[in-house]
């Protein structure tokens, strides 16, 4: 292994954090300080976190070499192995801890309302704040864009930074942001569902069993599949399926123009778009074309829907 036994003990400590689910001894070594008590205690140590056979024979040839060090040695191969059992029991804490509202479920929460997850990975104290729906379509759902017709709107028509961090009330109309929306769709296979309400009182969603966004140096690229259900597909035809995000201070759209600027909007537009859900807010028919908060495949380019939610959950 190139150190001594000492350093052993140290490198078990630092790798047993990195090392999950290991499954450490908890018998302390006892009696006199020889090779048949303490250096099989090294090798149970060792083998536990994960050190490859022929370092194990290494550890336990420098144990029987250093046996003379006796109590000193001892004392501190205790506080060693408590310290890696500690280590441990906070990993499994972290573990624990929701990544997602589907975790949250699974964990018996019900209802739907603001909840903290802790979605990144290598950061297990940094908590994000998101809205839970465990209601509809079995729950378990993250919500990351709603539109409502409530008394006071949400202006959507924002900068790109906005996007990128998110803004608005997660109670009321919101964009969650895209940087988390990357997170958030990185751990594993995402489905997405939106759900959609015009001013007649009608009600649609659309399902896709494959979706995910990109890093920010992609341009939160996205990626959709597997259309389901009675909305229409108008997010993952050609128009949108692979293109980047853009706003209007932001253009990555395929378009020779400013899509975002021309309709208003904040979307993953090609050449331009067939949907437009965080377009301007006119309420129900427009004389303008395709500005509005629109879905072609229902509603069309001159309407603009009452209701809009766009949610997450892993597939699995």
């Amino acid at each position: 292994m190139g150190v001594g036994v000492h350093g052993s003990v140290v490198i078990v400590v630092v790798l047993s954090v990195t090392t999950l689910g290991s499954n450490i001894p908890t018998t302390q070594p006892t009696g006199n300080f020889n090779q048949h008590s303490d250096c099989p205690t090294v090798s149970s140590l060792l083998q536990a976190v994960g050190f490859a056979p022929a370092c194990v024979s290494s550890s336990l040839a420098l144990c029987s070499a250093n046996n003379g060090e006796g109590k000193p040695f001892r004392k501190e191969m205790r506080g060693s192995m408590q310290e890696v059992r500690e280590a441990i029991k906070e990993l499994n804490t972290w573990r624990a801890r929701p990544r997602h509202c589907k975790d949250l479920l699974a964990s018996g929460d019900s209802g739907r309302g603001v909840r903290q997850v802790y979605p990144y990975p290598g950061r297990p104290y940094d908590a994000a704040t998101v809205f839970c729906d465990h209601i509809v379509d079995g729950g378990g759902w993250t919500v990351f864009q709603r539109r409502t017709n409530a008394t006071t709107r949400e202006d959507f028509y924002r900068t790109w930074v906005e996007y990128q961090l998110g803004f608005g009330n997660l109670e009321g109309e919101f964009w969650l942001g895209l940087d988390r929306l990357h997170t958030l769709t990185s751990w594993s296979l995402q489905e997405l569902r939106v759900d959609l309400a015009d001013f007649e009182g009608q009600q649609r969603h659309a399902k896709y069993g494959v979706f995910s966004v990109g890093p920010a140096s992609s341009n939160y690229r996205l990626s959709i599949d597997r259309y389901s259900d009675d909305a229409g597909d108008s997010l993952s035809t050609n128009v949108h399926k692979g293109m980047m995000f853009s706003t209007h201070d932001a253009d990555h759209d395929t378009y020779s123009g400013n899509c975002a600027r021309s309709y208003r909007g904040a979307w993953w537009y090609g050449e331009c778009h067939h949907s437009n859900l965080n377009g301007y807010q006119h309420e129900g028919h427009h004389d303008t074309n395709a500005e509005g908060i629109n879905w072609y495949h229902w509603r069309g380019h001159k309407y603009s829907l009452m209701n809009t939610t766009l949610m997450i959950r892993p597939a699995f």
